[in-house]
């Protein structure tokens, strides 16, 4: 798959990801992780021209795209945070489209 097709196939995800939060959190509160994480989607093909999830890394995840994201948005969300929308994200790819990857899931564990 290409970085482009990888980004579209995530951001499809991410509309499936967000009906999702707004049956179980404040439609504000869902609208603003998907933010993040459509951030982190656009920042992984932007980037590192990421082609599939098994390339995406524990330091993209973590202190990489917190930079990044710190760097272009006024606010600021916690690392604990950050690290907390895409481990919730992720864990839904593995539930919802058997998308994993463990070694990314240990690293956002800790």
């Amino acid at each position: 798959m290409t970085a482009k097709g990888f980004q579209n196939k995530m951001v499809s995800y991410l509309g499936e990801y967000q009906e999702h939060l707004q049956l179980i959190k404040a439609k504000g509160k869902a609208v603003s992780y998907c933010s993040v994480i459509h951030e982190f989607i656009n920042y992984l093909y932007n980037y590192h021209c990421v082609s599939g999830i098994g390339q995406i890394t524990v330091s993209m995840a973590n202190s990489k795209f917190q930079a990044d994201y710190k760097r272009r948005n006024r606010v600021i969300i916690p690392s604990e945070t950050m690290k907390k929308i895409l481990k919730d994200f992720f864990i839904f790819l593995n539930e919802k489209q058997g998308i994993k990857n463990d070694k990314l899931m240990r690293g956002l564990a800790n």
